[in-house]
């Protein structure tokens, strides 16, 4: 699920995990909602490529 936090959006896992997103993020259409992402970790940052609301069950 995506929630917007003073630094920008956020990724948050099911477990509580929480992922800051950088790069051209337009997360707006997907908060609150269950998402697909695509990107490179470093830390606990994800540099999004890509993101969409999710339409199947997770994968992960």
């Amino acid at each position: 699920m995506i929630e917007l936090a003073g630094r920008g959006p956020v990724l948050i896992e099911p477990d509580g995990t929480r992922w800051r997103l950088a790069g051209e993020v337009k997360a707006d259409d997907v908060v609150g909602k269950a998402v697909t992402i695509e990107g490179s970790v470093t830390g606990a940052v994800i540099d999004v490529y890509y993101l969409a609301p999710r339409t199947g069950p997770s994968t992960c």
